[in-house]
C-alpha cells in the first residue's frame, strides 16, 4: 500500500516510522463529515422545534380569551381614543334628514374613501355604505347602521380602526360594514338584502333618536346580540369607572319595554331612555353620553368582529323572563305562566348543554368555530321568531302593551312564546 504521509520519530538510536494510510485518512474525513452532518441535523432539528414552539405560542396567544386577550391593548386604545373623540370635528358630524346637503354626503364619502382600511365605498343620494374587509372570515359581516349623531360615532370608529390597522398591522377578523343614512326610515336592511341573512353576524343600530333621551342607557334587540352589547357596556363601565348615574346596564324594565326591530337578523338598537323629564341637559353631559355610547358601540363591534366563538350566557335572558313571569298575578294566566316557566327551564338546559359542547371545541379548527358561530346566529334568529311582517313573537314589550287587554289575548301571545321556545329547544337538540 502506498504511503501518502510519513514522518520519522527518533527515539535514541532507534528509528520508527509511522505511516498514515489512505484508509485511515478517508476514515478520518468521513468521521469529520459524519459529525458535521450530525451536528447540522441536531441544530436544524433544534431550530425547527423552536420555530414550531414559537408558532404554537403565537397561536396560543391569538386564541387566548376567545381571541380577545391578545388584542386587549388595542381595545383599550380604541376606547381611550373615543374618550377624546370630542376633539375631532368629524365626531360632531350629524345627518339631519330635513336639511342634509349634498356637500355633507361628499364630505363623509371623502373621509371614508381615504381610509386604507375601507375596501369599498358606495355613495347614494341619502346613504353611504363602506366596507372594511375581514382577514379571516370576510364573508361574515358586522354591520353598524347609523343616522343623526350616530354618523359622527361611525366616522370616528372607522378612523380609529384605520389608525390601529396602520400602526399595528391589524385587520378585523370578520368584515365590518358602516351603513350611514339620513332618511327618516332606515334603508340599510334593504341595501344589505343582497347578503344572505345568515352571513350577518350582528346588526347594530344607532339612529337619530339615540341621544334624545336623558335617562339610562338601554338596548333592545335579539337575545344574543343584546347580551353582547350589555357585556360590552359592563367592560366599558369597569375600565373607565363610570358610576351608575352615567352608565347602568341593568335596566331590565326599560330594555324589555323597548320594541325590537322588524328584522329577521340578529340585531340591537342602542339609545338612552327618554323619560320625558323636562330638565336642561348641558353640552358636557350630552357629549359624555355620546362618548359612552360610542365606546359601547366600538367594544360591541370589536367583540363581534374578533371573537373566535360567539358565546352566549343566557343569565340576563333568564332573569328578564323570570321578572316578567313574577309580575303575572292574574289567576286566569297562571296555567300559561307555568307552561312558559317549564319551557324556559328546558330551553336553558339545552343552552347549557350547547355551551358545554362549545367549550370542548378546538379553537384552532376554523371550520368547527364557523359552524358553531353560524349555529349561534341561527339560534338568535329562531328566538326572534319573526312573523310574516318580521315582527318578533318573543318580544316582551308586546306583553306590556297587552297588559290591559283581555286575558285570552295575553294567553294567545304567551302560547306563541312557548312555541317559539320549543322550536329553539328542538333546534339545539338536533345539532
Amino acid at each position: 500500500m502506498q504511503r501518502v504521509l510519513s514522518f520519522q520519530m527518533v527515539r535514541g538510536v532507534n528509528e520508527s516510522r509511522e505511516f498514515v494510510t489512505k484508509r485511515m485518512c478517508f476514515s478520518f474525513i468521513l468521521s469529520i463529515g459524519f459529525l458535521t452532518f450530525l451536528g447540522g441535523y441536531t441544530l436544524g432539528r433544534f431550530v425547527m422545534i423552536r420555530a414550531m414552539e414559537f408558532r404554537a405560542e403565537k397561536r396560543r396567544l391569538e386564541l387566548a380569551g376567545n381571541g380577545l386577550e391578545n388584542t386587549e391593548h388595542l381595545q383599550r386604545f380604541m376606547l381611550k381614543q373615543l374618550e377624546r373623540a370630542s376633539l375631532d370635528p368629524d365626531f360632531e358630524m350629524k345627518w339631519d334628514s330635513f336639511n342634509l346637503k349634498e356637500d355633507d354626503i361628499y364630505q363623509v364619502n371623502n373621509i371614508l374613501s381615504n381610509l386604507s382600511l375601507i375596501e369599498k365605498v358606495v355613495k347614494c343620494q341619502s346613504h353611504i355604505v363602506a366596507t372594511a374587509r375581514g382577514a379571516r372570515e370576510p364573508d361574515r359581516y358586522v354591520v353598524l347602521s347609523a343616522s343623526g349623531e350616530g354618523v359622527g360615532i361611525a366616522l370616528k370608529l372607522a378612523k380609529i380602526f384605520n389608525q390601529i390597522q396602520e400602526e399595528c398591522t391589524w385587520k378585523p377578523r370578520r368584515s365590518i360594514i358602516f351603513c350611514l343614512f339620513s332618511a327618516s326610515s332606515n334603508p340599510c336592511p334593504e341595501i344589505l338584502s343582497s347578503f344572505l341573512p345568515h352571513k350577518i353576524v350582528a346588526y347594530i343600530v344607532v339612529d337619530h333618536q339615540a341621544l334624545q333621551g336623558k335617562g339610562h342607557f338601554i338596548v333592545s334587540g335579539s337575545d344574543i346580540v343584546q347580551f353582547m352589547v350589555l357585556e360590552s357596556a359592563s367592560i366599558v363601565k369597569d375600565w373607565f369607572s363610570y358610576d351608575n348615574q352615567l352608565l347602568s346596564s341593568n335596566n331590565t324594565f326599560y330594555n324589555v319595554t323597548t320594541s325590537r326591530l322588524a328584522l329577521d337578523i340578529p340585531h340591537a338598537v342602542l339609545s338612552y331612555v327618554n323619560n320625558n323629564i323636562t330638565c336642561n341637559e348641558d353640552h358636557h353631559e350630552r357629549e359624555l353620553h355620546k362618548i359612552i355610547l360610542a365606546q359601547i358601540v366600538g367594544q360591541t363591534i370589536w367583540k363581534f368582529s374578533e371573537s373566535l366563538i360567539i358565546k352566549w350566557n343566557p343569565s340576563y335572558f333568564n332573569n328578564t323572563a323570570l321578572d316578567i313571569l313574577k309580575s303575572i298575578n292574574n289567576t286566569e294566566l297562571l296555567d300559561v305562566k307555568e307552561k312558559v316557566q317549564q319551557t324556559l327551564d328546558k330551553l336553558l338546559t339545552s343552552i347549557k348543554i350547547c355551551n358545554k359542547k362549545i367549550d370542548t371545541v378546538d379553537n384552532i379548527n376554523t371550520l368547527d368555530t364557523r359552524i358553531l358561530n353560524d349555529l349561534m346566529m341561527d339560534l338568535d334568529r329562531i328566538l326572534l321568531c319573526p312573523d310574516k311582517q318580521n315582527q318578533s313573537r318573543t318580544d316582551w314589550s308586546k306583553f306590556f302593551r297587552l297588559n290591559h287587554e283581555p286575558s285570552d289575548k295575553i294567553i294567545m301571545y304567551m302560547n306563541e312564546v312557548v312555541k317559539c321556545y320549543e322550536n329553539a329547544i328542538q333546534f339545539l337538540q338536533d345539532r
